[in-house]
Parts: structure tokens; C-alpha cells; sequence
């Protein structure tokens, strides 16, 4: 197959990591692949502070680098010509947006949808075009079902990697909390800040550590900061960590979940989404309401105290993790794609 995935841009978020990893995985099964990034109106500015950002964190800020094949910059995809059949992937809500422009015939246009909108409008303006779609998580199903009219062709989570993540200090080491900060109204900010002072307060010997993409804010002392961590530092910290909680607003799918769990963390995440598919509430982690602070910080320190209920949510973990292995994505996706290609190819 010829498959080209449409990105809003570079940088160090999850769907742009994922996309890469499952682009990466389609190369290596003989496909042809190629990225095609949005250049974003990179001012000289821009690329002289993502050159300092390399420079000073000792890792690239974009996980496009780790992309194998041809990667194009665009600022306007109307200007690139596709071949008979293609299959055109727009990864995210931009990207889905952004392919409507095209207007070639013979193309397979893709919806892959990573994660929801504020509202029914914005979603219909990105995933309003009757084309397949594809999601990562089943409450992106009933979303885009209801709201767009439409109906998914596959649910495909993302997968994990044993080899990135994996428990890297020895237990004795492990103490404290960790959690990851996003500035997006998705990662909903004020509620993790508000956990982390509660903790902060009721528990103040309690080591904590975050990571981001982002600057420092104010509230978060700069000891305990991680901005844009190499993945052997996410990984210690990660493993250094007794729980990890996730207290998004909205997550696509959550993979910081899969994540710490592969590192041996106990998880608690609000009910925001994608995690939902990942934990059963009690089994394998807890799962709260969103925004609900003080039951977040229950929870949490629940797991500090009783290291019995820890343990069992970490071995009862493990099997969830071989529940999402990428290499069950990357057959699935492919074997989706090949299966629009060839209905195409039955209706012309």
C-alpha cells in the first residue's frame, strides 16, 4: 500500500509519538510510507529556540527525527499531488480538517481521531467529511458516532513498548508520587496543581516528581520538575515512583496509564476517556471522576499505606500490558487500511 500520514506539526505529544511508531511499523511490513508535517509558519525564532531546546535537554523536542522514511514539511497540501489509491491518514483533529481541502480523485482519505473536542461543532468541522474512520479508544466511538452521524470502521488503541518501559531501579529505590503537567485544557491543569498541593500538605514527606513538555509553572518547585525528559529519564522516573496519577480532563488514550503501569507504578487516573479502556476500577487501578481533587488524593494515598492493594494492582497490571502490544496496532491498522483500499477498489 501507499500511505501518507498528514500531520498538524512536530513536537513531543503523544499522537504525533504514536503516529510515528505506527508509521515506522507499516514501513518495516514493505509498505510505502511518508509523513507529511504542517510547517506551522516556522519564524526563524521558532527554529532557533528548538535548536536551544536540543541543546539544553539533551534530547530533540519533535518526535518526527525518529521517523525512518520521507518526511515533507506543507504549508498548503493542495500543492501535493497523490498517486491513484493512496491512502491519505489524517492523524488528529487538524489533520482532519486540513484534508478536506483535497479535492483529488482516486485518493482514500482516513480519519484517524486521537482525542475529542470542546464542543459538537469544532468536531464536525474536523471529522465532518464522510470518510472512514479510525480511533484509539471506544468513548471516541460513541462520540464521533453521535455527533458526526458516522460509523467507525475500527477501534485500535495504541500499543506499549517493553523495551522503552519497563521498572529501571531497583524496588528499594521506589518511593513518592509522580504525575505528568500539560498546559492544555485537556490535561486540566488546575486539577493536577491541586493535587499536587493536597499531597503536598497531607503527606510532606512524600517525594513527588513531574515531567512536561512545557516550562515550569510558578506552582511546581523546580527540584521535582522534568521538562522534556530523555526516555531513559522518563523511564527512572517513572520506576522511582510508587503511584502515578493521571488527572487529565481528556485523554485520546492515555498512554502515560500503559506507561507507568509497564514501569511498576500503581495508577490512578480520572474517568477522562482512554483510560477507561485500560483500567478496571479496582483491579488495576483506580479510576475517579474528573476533577474530583480530594477523591484523586484519597485514592493516592490509599495506595501509599496499604502495600498489599499496591502490589496487587502492579502484577494485575502486567497482564493488561499484553493486552496492548504495538505490533497488535500496527496489524490491525493494517489490515484495516487494507480493507478500505480494497473496497475502494471493488466500487470503482
Amino acid at each position: 500500500m501507499n500511505i501518507t500520514f498528514v500531520l498538524p506539526g512536530g513536537g513531543r505529544s503523544g499522537g504525533v509519538k504514536c503516529t510515528v511508531k505506527v508509521a515506522n511499523g507499516l514501513l518495516r511490513k514493505g509498505h510505502r510510507v511518508r509523513l507529511l508535517v504542517n510547517k506551522g509558519g516556522r519564524s526563524p525564532r521558532t527554529q532557533l529556540r528548538n535548536l536551544w531546546l536540543r541543546a539544553r535537554y539533551t534530547c530533540s523536542n519533535d518526535w518526527i527525527h525518529l521517523f525512518k522514511g520521507p518526511v515533507e514539511r506543507f504549508s498548503d497540501i493542495r500543492k501535493y499531488t497523490f498517486e491513484n489509491k493512496e491512502i491519505v491518514v489524517a492523524s488528529g483533529w487538524w489533520a482532519g480538517a486540513e484534508i478536506r481541502r483535497l479535492n483529488q480523485n482516486g485518493i482514500i482519505k482516513v480519519h484517524h481521531v486521537r482525542s475529542m473536542l470542546k464542543n459538537p461543532d469544532q468536531m464536525r468541522a474536523a471529522w465532518g467529511e464522510n470518510v472512514p474512520k479510525i480511533v484509539v479508544a471506544s468513548y471516541l466511538q460513541e462520540v464521533i458516532e453521535q455527533v458526526c452521524g458516522q460509523k467507525v470502521c475500527a477501534i485500535i488503541p495504541d500499543g506499549m513498548d517493553a523495551e522503552e518501559f519497563y521498572p529501571s531501579v531497583p524496588e528499594s529505590q521506589r518511593n513518592g508520587v509522580g504525575t505528568i503537567f500539560g498546559k492544555s485544557y485537556h490535561k486540566d491543569p488546575e486539577t493536577v496543581l491541586g493535587i499536587l498541593e493536597r499531597l503536598k500538605t497531607s503527606c510532606p514527606e512524600t517525594p513527588q516528581r513531574v515531567f512536561s513538555a512545557h516550562r515550569k509553572p510558578k506552582d511546581i518547585p523546580r527540584e521535582i520538575y522534568h521538562r522534556l525528559p530523555s526516555l531513559e529519564k522518563a523511564r527512572e522516573i517513572y520506576s522511582r515512583s510508587l503511584v502515578w496519577f493521571l488527572g487529565s480532563y481528556s485523554e485520546g488514550f492515555g498512554l502515560p496509564v500503559l506507561e507507568a503501569m509497564a514501569c511498576g507504578c500503581a495508577v490512578v487516573s480520572t474517568s477522562c476517556g482512554g483510560p477507561q479502556d485500560i483500567i478496571k476500577n479496582g483491579e488495576n487501578g483506580f479510576l475517579v471522576k474528573v476533577g474530583d481533587v480530594e477523591q484523586i488524593v484519597n485514592r493516592v494515598k490509599m495506595l501509599l499505606d496499604d502495600g498489599e492493594l499496591r502490589q496487587r494492582f502492579v502484577e494485575n497490571s502486567k497482564e493488561t500490558l499484553r493486552k496492548f502490544s504495538w505490533e497488535s496496532s500496527i496489524d490491525k491498522l493494517e489490515e484495516t487500511l487494507s480493507n478500505l483500499a480494497r473496497s475502494r477498489l471493488d466500487n470503482d
